[in-house]
């Protein structure tokens, strides 16, 4: 086990229907797009400027630890991204799908197969995860791995949750994140009603 990085890299881990990997050449579009795209980016802080999309479109993939690609295990096509990094001094799960891959479960099987590996190759107890308090999407994803509001804070101009679960304790199960009905659902939003 290891903190910031393992003695492996790159690593390749597969998760039902997506593949957590390194860049490759070929994903540099899907890349550049997931960068780029209003719809991603809403939540994100908008799309990146010109000079970071020209540094993206020049700079060699697969160099840094702990950012991946998420692939559909079908064709190894990109559809998103996923992370794994310490830039706040903890350790912090980020991801992004492309518009067209989400709402599938695709974000939670890759974020559930990541923090599995996570618990059995990392010496972090804990880890953070940061999502716009308007992302009701992604707040109810990670209520869903088991993540708490630590905090609330401003960044990029918006009201922003820090929130963080143990890596000590077990993972729910795919079968329990299906199920997971956040317990603000409006009634008829189309989540099933909690007795």
């Amino acid at each position: 086990m290891a903190r910031e990085g393992t003695q492996e890299w790159p690593i390749t881990i597969s998760a039902g229907r997506v593949v957590i990997r390194s860049p490759r050449e070929p994903d540099r579009p899907a890349m550049i797009r997931l960068m780029t795209d209003p719809v991603t980016r809403q939540y994100l802080g908008g799309a990146v400027d010109y000079a970071s999309r020209q540094a993206l479109e020049l700079s060699p993939l697969g160099l840094s630890w702990g950012r991946w690609v998420v692939a559909r295990a079908e064709d190894d096509s990109m559809i998103g991204s996923i992370a794994l990094d310490y830039d706040r001094g903890e350790l912090e799960l980020s991801y992004a799908l492309l518009p067209e891959s989400t709402g599938q479960g695709l974000a939670a099987e890759a974020c559930l197969c990541l923090l599995e590996w996570a618990q059995s190759h990392l010496e972090d107890d804990h880890v953070i995860a940061v999502t716009q308090t308007r992302n009701k999407r992604s707040v109810a994803l990670l209520e869903r791995l088991g993540f708490r509001i630590r905090k609330g804070l401003m960044e990029f101009g918006a009201q922003q949750l820090l929130m963080e679960r143990s890596l000590r304790e077990a993972l729910p199960t795919r079968e329990e994140i299906a199920a997971f009905v956040p317990p603000y659902a409006p009634p008829g939003s189309g989540a099933p009603s909690q007795s």
